[in-house]
């Protein structure tokens, strides 16, 4: 285990090196050093610095959690959550068509508020989303929806891919664990850091899965107030 951990710390350092290069590329670019730029390649610039952002901030905040769990830092601020929904479901729409897979988010007919950290946040609905999109079965549907009664928030995130085995079911949530049916590629620690994450903002995560046939991942969270 300690090897693997060294790896991965090492790996998250030098890609994080290689994204900081990225970000003054991308700052250079956007403030004309290499020639004047249109609206449209601004804004796609923008969108590339931003993401660059949150890659970064991805890595500290992992590299924070397999070190060491409490040293992680959470805001406690008002969050639309069907806005964050609707902004990441977005970011994926070119690869859910590459993939030829169809991505729906059901959004609420109101706006839905909750207290956390949006960042974090963020942090783990993208986990839960690419892992539907990496593990679906072509020409399906990943569908997300966002619900809420008088008490919390619940988002339902489902996918018809390969699922998980059931006896591989109840380690889902382990640091490093990777599922014995899973071909691509991937560190082990995305459902562990986003149960860390939904968890310290009082919220909780379940996953029902059925090998072959697909996963539906639960999480809820407290409204503000």
């Amino acid at each position: 285990m300690q090897e693997k951990i060294d790896f991965f710390l090492l790996t998250a350092h030098e890609l994080r090196t290689s994204l900081s290069a990225m970000k003054w590329l991308f700052k250079m670019l956007a403030d004309g050093d290499y020639g004047a730029l249109n609206d449209e390649q601004r804004t796609a610039i923008t969108q590339a610095m931003q993401a660059n952002d949150r890659m970064v901030a991805t890595l500290n905040n992992t590299i924070l959690a397999v070190k060491d769990t409490d040293a992680i830092t959470y805001t406690h601020l008002p969050v639309q959550l069907d806005r964050l929904l609707s902004e990441i479901t977005k970011e994926f729409g070119s690869e859910a068509a590459e993939k030829h897979l169809t991505l729906t988010y059901h959004a609420p007919t109101t706006p839905i508020t909750i207290i956390g950290d949006e960042s974090k946040l963020r942090m783990a609905f993208h986990n839960v989303i690419e892992n539907s999109l990496k593990y679906s079965n072509g020409d399906t549907e990943v569908t997300v929806s966002l619900s809420a009664d008088d008490q919390a928030a619940t988002v339902h995130i489902q996918d018809h891919g390969i699922g998980i085995q059931a006896d591989q079911l109840p380690h889902v949530f382990e640091k490093f664990f990777r599922g014995a049916n899973h071909i691509e590629s991937g560190t082990g620690l995305g459902l562990y850091g986003t149960k860390l994450i939904i968890e310290r903002q009082c919220g909780t995560i379940t996953i029902e899965s059925q090998e072959a046939v697909g996963t539906t991942v639960t999480i809820s969270l407290p409204l503000q107030g």
